[in-house]
Formats: C-alpha cells, sequence, structure tokens
C-alpha cells in the first residue's frame, strides 16, 4: 500500500494518506505485515493504548500513546532489537506512528491508515452490488 507523509513546518510527520487505488502488490505487502502474531500483539496493545504504570512518562501531546519500553514489558521482555524490527515493519506499512520525546519513543496506530485499509478491503472484495460477472452461466 503506497503510504505518503506529509511533513510538517517542524519536519515531524503531520498527516498519512493512502493511496485509493492500492496495487495488488502494495496490498499483499501490508498484509504480510499483519501476517506476523507478533506484530498483531503490537497492535493489540497500542490499540489498548497506555494503561497502569509504565516506565516511560506520559507524552502530553499523545496520552494514550506507549513506550518501546512497555511494549516490550507486555509481552514478556522481549529483545529490544526484535521489537524495534517489528515496530519498523509496521511503521514503514504505515500502521503505526512514531513520535520521539527527549530520550523517548512512542508509538501509537495510525488509526487513519488502519480506517482506509478496512474500506480499500471492503471495497476491493466485498462490493455494495452484486455483480454477475463471476458467475459461470451466462
Amino acid at each position: 500500500m503506497r503510504v505518503a507523509h506529509d511533513t510538517g513546518k517542524d519536519g515531524r510527520e503531520s498527516s498519512c494518506t493512502v493511496s485509493v487505488k492500492a496495487s495488488v502488490e502494495d496490498l499483499a505487502n501490508l498484509v504480510a505485515t499483519l501476517a506476523d502474531p507478533l506484530r498483531i500483539q503490537i497492535l493489540d496493545l497500542l490499540a489498548a493504548g497506555r494503561s497502569g504504570l509504565c516506565c516511560s512518562p506520559m507524552n502530553p501531546e499523545l496520552p494514550v500513546a506507549v513506550c518501546a519500553c512497555d511494549i516490550s514489558a507486555d509481552l514478556g521482555g522481549l529483545a529490544p532489537s526484535k521489537l524495534a524490527y517489528h515496530l519498523s515493519q509496521l511503521r514503514e506499512a504505515g500502521l503505526v506512528e512514531e513520535q520521539r520525546k527527549g530520550k523517548w519513543v512512542y508509538y501509537s496506530l495510525n488509526r487513519p491508515v488502519l480506517r482506509k485499509l478496512l474500506d480499500l478491503v471492503a471495497a476491493r472484495w466485498l462490493p455494495a452490488s452484486k455483480s454477475k460477472r463471476w458467475c459461470c452461466r451466462g
């Protein structure tokens, strides 16, 4: 899926858009990113947001964002290098946003991209009208 990142005046990514016309290869790459069970767990943790005791201070700009150390702890102490790899895959796919604040790196779901993905899948495989184009009989 082609993901375009717009950069604000401060140099940080301000928004993310997904091409409406996703190619088969783009969609396959995104689905491959989602195919890893550990990445699904990471997305689940990000969807739940910040809760309970966290090792990082709260980010006032993104109060639900979660720090990598908190994700690692929730995944049973996953090695930092392994977590960094999976987070980078999710970030490159546009599913996760990253924000640096001092020494902390916070992650959150890129909800607009996830909504667009759902819309694209529905438009591609669940069309509103039932066409007879796949019917083998005239």
